[in-house]
């Protein structure tokens, strides 16, 4: 265990809780190369890459971003509770904070992918097919 010295003052610890916990937080901030979780190492920033670049989360890879979603957001809410209560220091809590502010702009690139509405889709495609009936047969009228 630390000594009282070595671990971080609760007004720093205080500053980084505000931070974390501000809405623009992750404006300008990079997504990790890679996070090890539970033992599992991840390549989050090129897996937000490849799924971004594609604009829309296509349906085989739906699972596995709600997946890395869930992981992350429990691994960020860790991380803020081991800041919030734990006996760390000074580097330590800002490193956490530095964590958590990555994983909540990963998080955030993921949330706002777009998942394609499959229901929605079909009944569009059942619109658009009636749409073009109708035109069909004002056309032979």
């Amino acid at each position: 265990m630390s000594s009282e010295s070595d671990v971080v003052s609760e007004e720093r610890r205080s500053e980084l809780l505000d931070r974390i916990s501000k809405r623009g937080a992750t404006i300008g901030e990079q997504i990790p190369d890679e996070v090890t979780i539970d033992g599992q190492t991840i390549a989050l920033r090129s897996f937000v890459w490849e799924t971004k670049k594609q604009g829309v989360v296509p349906p085989e890879k739906r699972e596995a971003v709600q997946d890395v979603r869930a992981t992350l957001n429990r691994e960020r809410d860790r991380l803020k509770e081991r800041l919030r209560t734990a006996d760390v220091s000074p580097e330590e809590a800002k490193e956490l904070a530095d964590t958590i502010v990555g994983l909540d702009r990963a998080i955030s690139a993921l949330k706002n992918l777009r998942e394609p509405d499959l229901q929605q889709h079909t009944h569009e495609e059942y619109v658009e097919s009636n749409r073009r009936w109708v035109n069909f047969i004002d056309q032979l009228l």
